[in-house]
């Protein structure tokens, strides 16, 4: 099935810690639980309003295929509309039948996770599925027109389904010329008649696109798709917002946030900016209100904001914005996609961002600060935000184009790591950990969604396969993050080693089991891309005591432009010392890098260099 986007709302989602998967091969056409065919005519109007008709054909092939029409919602805003025109089904080998009034139900929708909304939701159940039962409904919706939107702007996707997509066909017409920008769109035919007002898209032959099998870190980065608007002119598009933006930064400060500036004018920029996000995360929840209107892109005024104690992200990003703008630090409002995957911006619409955050200069530096996230790290930019366009509106209300970098792959984990083993082969560890950068921040959200007993109990998990006696050291954790934070750790491991015939094995898990993910990729003939998270520096240095190991640690290093790995060993009396440093460089491993020569080359060079700490231990009779 088709992903199709006709206004795409500022989603302003919370930070995102847990990567999607797209559920290591193409699966056969002929295991498609489900067939379909899709006609779709959709007319923009002058207003920006739309009316859109869509014919839907599904054929069940697997018993799955029941489950995927058991019920079939749409969601639609109040003030738009909605129309069930045509229903029916047909059992194998007989005659079409309509579908009863029972079967059709309209309610109001639930409200999302974190908001209030007034959408309407009109649901199809059709009666004894079974397979072979062909499925066919033709709804009309009309989407009204949103507040301060001149343009219209428009986005289909053809991503990966369990549908096999037998038939695509879709009209668009406007009674102004249309421009269009795809990607990746051969295997369709697009044409666009000569006064540019209608715009006719058609599947050439029928296509099954479905991966399984895959990691849970996998993504299809890239789907055949395809964008439709009236101009390809940001300022177009969003100028009208950033004059309302801009409006209502000129505003005074309402009584709050005008005692936050004032408690923090004296400090130094970088700790103004600390302070105010502190502010807002004390005084502000993220909670989107819809009821009263469909407010689009447009902010509630700072007034409202402040009465409130709540707001989506561009009720917040205003407010923040505003509140730096008193400080005396120059701040813009901008407009992003927020998420792991971001997509090439074919044409700058409406329906490109879903996210508003503010562009800061902070002591010669620029921050991109996210304030509907849980903690802050001055400085750095969350991952959901990084490497990737992003729309800033200026105080004249001229939008720009920029790109938000990609983070440097500074050291985010430091482990000194002391084990001394028993003549059992059990171990008495002590451990130092120093956190920054993305595992401090999810170390904070942890302690802010689970407790620090909780958090604890997960730090001692990581230190080996059977810890008694674990406990843990650290300072609270806080909203606003320091560069640096240090964990004191001590504990029992009472399966340090590998009991093997007569002796015992020693092996780094951490160096070890590295690998094994794109090892299993290439084995399994996996084909999305891998999303790593932020590029970071693990540093790790172990001292290991109580035994005599059978060979020296020679060190390596390997160099590559995706990982580098770097390693000493030092021999002790009763032991060894080693140190090592991985440096992750990107954020994706595609799949053409992952199976490529080189690729296999330095996963071979960095197992060969683990295993140099894997040892057989002689242990003191003491």
């Amino acid at each position: 099935m088709h992903r199709s986007s006709f206004y795409r709302p500022l989603i302003c989602a919370s930070l995102g810690l847990v990567s999607h998967a797209v559920c290591a091969a193409l699966q056969p056409m002929t295991e498609a639980p489900l067939a379909s065919e899709t006609e779709l005519h959709c007319h923009f109007n002058r207003d920006t309003s739309t009316d859109c008709t869509t014919t839907y054909r599904y054929t069940i092939l697997k018993p799955s295929g029941r489950e995927m029409l058991s019920r079939i919602d749409f969601n639609y805003a109040e003030a738009d509309a909605f129309e069930v025109l045509h229903a029916e089904f047909t059992q194998p080998g007989g005659k079409p039948q309509p579908l009863g009034e029972a079967q059709i139900d309209t309610r109001t929708a639930p409200n999302p996770d974190q908001g209030f909304s007034r959408e309407k939701q009109t649901s199809l159940a059709f009666p004894n599925l079974r397979v072979g039962t062909r499925v066919r409904y033709t709804v009309r919706e009309h989407y009204a027109a949103k507040p301060l939107m001149t343009e219209f702007h428009h986005a289909l996707q053809f991503g990966p389904s369990a549908a096999r997509r037998d038939r695509f066909k879709a009209r668009f017409s406007a009674e102004r010329p249309i421009q269009w920008r795809s990607e990746l769109m051969d295997d369709f035919t697009v044409t666009l008649a000569a006064n540019r007002k209608t715009l006719d898209i058609e599947q050439k032959a029928p296509i099954y696109l479905n991966y399984i099998n895959e990691s849970s870190k996998a993504y299809i980065r890239l789907v055949p798709r395809i964008e439709v608007g009236s101009t390809l002119d940001v300022q177009q598009y969003f100028g009208g917002f950033a004059q309302r933006y801009n409006q209502i930064l000129a505003a005074s400060l309402p009584p709050e946030s005008a005692a936050a500036v004032t408690a923090v004018k004296d400090l130094p920029a970088a700790q103004q900016v600390a302070g105010l996000m502190q502010h807002i995360n004390d005084h502000y929840r993220y909670l989107g209100d819809w009821r009263a209107s469909d407010r689009g892109y447009v902010p509630f005024n700072l007034e409202e904001i402040e009465q409130h104690g709540y707001g989506d992200c561009k009720d917040l990003a205003i407010l923040l914005t505003a509140m730096l703008k008193a400080s005396g630090i120059k701040a813009e409002t901008a407009w992003v996609s927020r998420g792991d995957v971001v997509e090439a911006l074919l044409i700058p619409g409406t329906n490109a961002p879903n996210h508003a955050i503010v562009r800061a200069e902070v002591a010669g530096q620029v921050w991109w600060l996210d304030p509907t996230n849980p903690i802050f790290a001055p400085g750095q930019t969350l991952p959901d935000i990084q490497d990737r366009w992003v729309l800033v509106n200026n105080a004249k209300g001229e939008v720009r184009e920029e790109h938000i970098p990609l983070q440097r792959p500074e050291t985010s984990i430091r482990l000194d790591k002391q084990v001394h083993y028993d003549k059992h082969g059990n171990a008495t560890t002590r451990a130092t950990v120093t956190f920054s950068h993305l595992p401090l921040m999810q170390l904070s959200v942890a302690d802010r969604g689970q407790g620090a007993t909780a958090t604890d109990q997960d730090i001692c998990d990581n230190f080996g396969r059977e810890i008694s006696d674990c406990q843990v050291s650290r300072p609270a954790t806080a909203f606003v993050l320091p560069e640096v934070y240090t964990v004191n750790a001590s504990m029992t491991d009472l399966r340090a080693l590998e009991k093997l015939a007569n002796g015992y094995v020693y092996s780094d898990q951490s160096l070890k089991e590295k690998w094994d993910e794109v090892i299993n990729y290439r084995r399994n003939g996996q084909l999305a891309d891998l999303y790593l998270g932020n590029p970071e520096t693990l540093d790790y240095s172990f001292t290991l005591t109580g035994g005599k190991m059978h060979k020296p640690v020679q060190g390596c290093r390997v160099h590559s432009p995706w990982y580098d790995l770097e390693l000493d060993g030092e021999p002790l009396d009763d032991g060894l010392r080693y140190h090592y440093r991985l440096i992750q460089k990107v954020r994706w491993l595609s799949h053409d890098d992952i199976v490529s020569a080189p690729f296999e080359k330095m996963i071979n060079d960095a197992r060969a260099c683990g295993e140099q700490v894997h040892q057989v231990v002689q242990l003191s009779s003491r």
